[in-house]
C-alpha cells in the first residue's frame, strides 16, 4: 500500500472526510466573499464619492513681474562678476 492509500484510508476510517468537507467549505466561502467584496467595491465608492465628494483645491499661481526678472539678472550678473574679479 502507498502513502496515498494509508493517508485517504487513515480519513475515511477516523471520519476525517466530514472535516476536510468543513474545511473546504470554509475556504470557499471566505474566497467567494472576498470575491463579491471586490465586485462591489466600485459601486460603493461612486456612492461614498457623492456623499463626500473630492475637494478640488485650485493651485495659486505666482505672477512674476518683469522687475523680478531684472533683479534676477542684475544679482546673477553681480555674482559672476565678483567671482571673475576674485580668480583673475
Amino acid at each position: 500500500m502507498g502513502f496515498i492509500e494509508k493517508g485517504l484510508q487513515n480519513i475515511v476510517v477516523n471520519n476525517g472526510s466530514s472535516l476536510a468537507i468543513v474545511g473546504m467549505g470554509i475556504v470557499f466561502f471566505a474566497l467567494a466573499f472576498i470575491a463579491l467584496i471586490i465586485a462591489v467595491l466600485p459601486y460603493f465608492l461612486k456612492l461614498l464619492d457623492k456623499i463626500v465628494p473630492e475637494k478640488i483645491v485650485e493651485p495659486q499661481v505666482r505672477v512674476r513681474t518683469s522687475s523680478d526678472d531684472g533683479a534676477i539678472i542684475a544679482a546673477i550678473a553681480s555674482a559672476i562678476y565678483k567671482k571673475k574679479q576674485k580668480i583673475g
